[in-house]
């Protein structure tokens, strides 16, 4: 992402430090405070929310972001909770009742295949006590009360909110967001926007029917805080590998506006990036080329005007208000005819 940032001009959006900063995204994220500190003390009024659905969620963001290999998506299990099985239970029921859960859920059904899977989830792991993603999945207030402290302007420890415009860049330059399909990003207590994107959550704010999720929330606060809790989580713990950081992200993303965010992001890729204008200018020249060259082949170059007394097509002057030199006329050699004159006769 390093040169990807060197090849734009970056503007400080927020600065979590500095009180004196005003702006739009200045009361953007004084909002995103007010709202995390309103879940703290009333969640009953953004949305029920039962550790069946927590655990539902964040079932359904593993299968999203992972690929089906089973040792793998056990890994995360291991490393973000704790498995409880009973004393009685042999290994073979073990991986039984763990392959039951990883199973992909049949399409005919899927909501209450589902369902069940994360019900299986529950009865053998727990996500660890007082962690992050144990107040995401069971008590939603907790994550407002940590992000509420996070983001409290009696924290002095810092952040930033850092915009990238991105304007006239190359697209080969910003292949790395547009292959992962990344509108923002978490580095060294910074978050990075691409600031394009605020236009195209926007609309869907106004144009979609939300199902599901916190109407408190517009889709850009929901970018910010899937964000600021990945900074809390690398914070709390640098060693955290990016994959998990964001499933938990993910996993409060959906509480909020469930998948409504990501289908947003993957429309926003349809159209950006725009060709810069270097691109533009390269592929107008090869259309040209491409142009001369049908022009030649139809008429043939036996075909083509010779005149040598033109001057090279390549001098003539590109404005039409410039008037094209006039050519000399050469005159014309008249021969005279000289009459004799006739003898009179002798």
């Amino acid at each position: 992402m390093s040169q990807v940032e060197a090849a734009d001009e970056s503007q400080v959006l927020y600065d979590h430090v500095n009180h004196d900063m005003e702006g739009e995204y200045v009361d953007i994220m004084k909002s995103v405070y007010n709202e995390m500190d309103t879940l703290k003390r009333n969640p009953s009024d953004f949305r029920t929310w039962t550790p069946e659905d927590g655990n539902e969620t964040f079932l359904k963001v593993i299968f999203d972001f992972t690929s089906p290999d089973l040792r793998e998506r056990v890994q995360i299990l291991q490393q973000l909770g704790t498995f409880k099985f009973r004393s009685m239970d042999g290994p073979d029921e073990k991986k039984t009742k763990i392959a039951a859960i990883f199973a992909e859920p049949d399409t005919k059904d899927y909501a209450t295949n589902l369902g069940n899977q994360a019900r299986r989830l529950g009865a053998i792991w727990t996500p660890k006590e007082e962690s992050l993603l144990y107040f995401i999945i069971n008590q939603p207030a907790q994550v407002g009360r940590m992000l509420a402290e996070r983001l409290s302007p009696t924290n002095t420890t810092p952040f930033k909110l850092v915009g990238h415009p991105f304007a006239d860049i190359h697209t080969k330059i910003l292949k790395p967001l547009t292959e992962t399909k990344t509108v923002a990003y978490s580095r060294d207590s910074e978050i990075h926007l691409v600031m394009d994107v605020r236009t195209v959550l926007e609309a869907w704010d106004q144009d979609s029917e939300v199902t599901g999720g916190c109407e408190q929330f517009n889709l850009l606060e929901t970018l910010l805080l899937h964000e600021i809790v990945e900074l809390v989580l690398i914070e709390t713990d640098p060693e955290i590998p990016p994959l998990y950081a964001h499933i938990i992200a993910c996993t409060f993303e959906r509480y909020l506006k469930d998948t409504l965010l990501s289908v947003a992001v993957e429309d926003f890729f349809l159209s950006w990036p725009q060709p810069s204008n270097q691109e533009l200018e390269a592929e107008y020249r090869i259309q040209i080329q491409q142009q001369m060259a049908q022009i030649n082949a139809l008429l043939g170059e036996d075909e083509m005007p010779d005149d040598e007394e033109d001057d090279n097509l390549d001098d003539l002057p590109l404005d039409d208000a410039v008037p094209l030199p006039k050519k000399k006329k050469k005159k014309k050699l008249v021969k005279k005819k000289v009459l004799k004159k006739k003898r009179p006769p002798e």
